[in-house]
């Protein structure tokens, strides 16, 4: 038996289902909106992810990461406006996942240097360090994750409390006390200057 569909002709028993056609259909949409995301947003969603963990070789890793996992769950957000708003967050939560891990590592190794997150020489790190002041990028890393997340979509990214609470999944309210604590930590870090 031949069957002719979308895809061409199928010779013997086996006949493609419509949820295959279906979701093939799906993942080149998939496929096609993350590139076109990836083109236009992958060096802010680094520099996101360094700022987050100050380390360029693990912030690229996360950026790849992050799109890789927007394309297994593309069907989650159907309206494009919020597709980089979900791309932030997933960002934010692998740099989290990120920071636990090496902190897990430095308490059983004994070594308090290692997975430190420490800048290498890269040229995103020479690009930021022409943008941002140093002494401001190392005390950021000191800073606890969820304050330098607020932190960094604030100023950085300019975000809205309720973005950043909608990246953070935490209450505005959360994002306010976050902000001013870490504001207060800077300021104490940086000599009152800001």
């Amino acid at each position: 038996m031949i069957v002719h569909t979308a895809a061409g002709a199928f010779e013997g028993e086996h006949v493609p289902s419509l949820r295959l056609v279906a979701d093939s259909t799906r993942a080149g949409s998939a496929r096609s909106g993350v590139v076109a995301l990836y083109r236009d947003q992958f060096s802010g969603v680094a520099r996101l992810a360094f700022l987050l963990c100050g380390d360029s070789q693990l912030a690229d890793d996360l950026a790849h990461d992050a799109f890789l996992r927007l394309y297994e769950h593309w069907d989650r957000v159907d309206d494009p406006a919020k597709r980089l708003a979900y791309l932030r967050s997933i960002v934010v939560n692998l740099a989290h996942s990120a920071h636990r891990r090496a902190a897990t590592a430095r308490r059983h190794s004994g070594s308090p240097m290692l997975a430190e997150g420490v800048a290498g020489t890269s040229a995103e790190d020479v690009a930021l360090a022409r943008s941002a002041r140093p002494d401001v990028i190392a005390a950021l890393a000191t800073l606890p994750d969820r304050q330098r997340t607020a932190v960094v979509l604030r100023h950085w990214l300019h975000m809205t409390e309720g973005e950043i609470a909608q990246a953070m999944g935490c209450s505005v309210g959360s994002v306010r006390t976050h902000v001013a604590r870490g504001h207060h930590t800077l300021a104490l870090r940086l000599g009152g200057t800001r």
